[in-house]
């Protein structure tokens, strides 16, 4: 029984650790065609424990992605994916997807004036 114990320990302290992004911040430029992404993910070593994935879809067409083998800084990411082969028309709404690279995702959603 106390084998078990150790590693179920470990384990639990992994998932309280383990979380996923806190916010998604997206600001789309029109006249550049750029889509800033910045994502609070607080962590204590972006090392370890970071944004791996985002990805910019517009329904069910992926516009841009990025994978990431570590996080910017211990509060989080931010990328700027360009556009400009498909930039947004008016009315236009994406879908960011940012994922932790232990555990959960998060979404947010923008929609051009």
């Amino acid at each position: 029984m106390k084998r078990m114990a150790l590693p179920l320990l470990l384990l639990c302290a992994l998932a309280l650790a383990a979380h996923p992004p806190r916010s998604l911040e997206l600001n789309y430029d029109a006249e550049k065609a750029e889509l800033t992404v910045k994502i609070a993910h607080r962590v204590n070593d972006p090392e370890r424990h970071f944004i791996a994935r985002i990805e910019v879809a517009l329904g069910k067409e992926l516009l841009a992605e990025k994978a990431f083998e570590r996080q910017e800084n211990a509060e989080g990411q931010e990328q700027v994916f360009l556009l400009r082969e498909r930039p947004l028309a008016p009315g236009e709404e994406v879908v960011v997807t940012a994922a932790c690279n232990i555990s959960g995702k998060r979404s947010a959603r923008l929609k051009r004036d």
